[in-house]
C-alpha cells in the first residue's frame, strides 16, 4: 500500500466513525454527519488518487465503497436528511 490508499482508509474510518456517531448523540448530529461526510468526500477523493496512480492492493476502494454505502443507507433510512445536510453545506 502506498500513501494514497492509506490516506483514504484512515479518512474512511473517520468518516464512518463520525457518521455513525451523528446517529448516536442527537445533540451534535448536524456537526458530526457534515464532518462524517467531508471526511468520506476526502477519503473517496485519495482513493481515487490511488486508482489513478494505480497503486497495488485492493485497500483503494474501501473509501469508495464506504461512501456509497453510508449515503445509500442514509438515503433509505431518513430520506430528507440529506437534503438538510447538502443544504447545511451549501450555506
Amino acid at each position: 500500500m502506498k500513501r494514497l490508499s492509506n490516506w483514504s482508509i484512515l479518512f474512511a474510518v473517520i468518516g464512518t466513525l463520525s457518521f455513525c456517531c451523528s446517529l448516536a448523540f442527537s445533540k451534535a448530529s448536524e456537526l458530526l454527519m457534515i464532518s462524517g461526510f467531508g471526511a468520506l468526500l476526502i477519503g473517496m477523493l485519495c482513493s481515487l488518487g490511488a486508482m489513478y496512480k494505480n497503486e497495488r492492493g485492493m485497500s483503494k476502494f474501501l473509501a469508495v465503497a464506504a461512501f456509497f454505502l453510508l449515503s445509500f443507507i442514509l438515503v433509505w433510512n431518513e430520506p430528507f436528511q440529506i437534503v438538510r445536510l447538502l443544504t447545511w453545506m451549501k450555506n
